[in-house]
């Protein structure tokens, strides 16, 4: 069992390693991602994320981290992780649908000049879609 654990834990590890070299090819868009939430929350707006499972978890991290604090002692910033409303969720997953649970808090909350991260591990999330799009929900 040691070394079946040995193991998990050093394809884990190389996995990470290859992940963390390709992040190298998108520098320039992590670098205009963080300007343009700098550049909102600079200018006195908000910062609104969302994700599902996991992806929700990492939302709610990333609006934590401005909310309270990251590295050093700041101000705080205005951010919104949308997938910690337990009664916006359920209500608008009951009253409208699962795929409009972001962009239904995205009318509700963004404004223009606010930023929007959105986090997806399989690219195939449809209401994340949506809360891009801010769609016009029907009443």
């Amino acid at each position: 069992m040691k070394e079946r654990a040995r193991q998990v834990v050093t394809a884990n590890v190389a996995e990470a390693k290859a992940m963390l070299h390709q992040l190298l090819d998108l520098e320039a868009q992590i670098e205009a991602a963080s300007a343009m939430i700098a550049e909102a929350l600079l200018s006195g707006h908000k910062l609104l994320a969302c994700g599902n499972g996991g992806s929700a978890a990492d939302a709610s991290h990333l609006t934590t981290e401005f909310v309270a604090r990251f590295d050093r002692e700041r101000r705080a910033y205005p951010a919104i992780s949308l997938a910690s409303h337990g009664g916006d969720l359920t209500a608008i997953g009951n009253d409208y649908s699962f795929a409009d649970l972001f962009a239904r808090q995205v009318q509700a909350y963004g404004q223009p000049g606010d930023a929007l991260a959105v986090f997806t591990t399989t690219g195939n999330s449809e209401n994340v879609f949506r809360a891009l799009w801010r769609p016009k929900i029907s009443s």
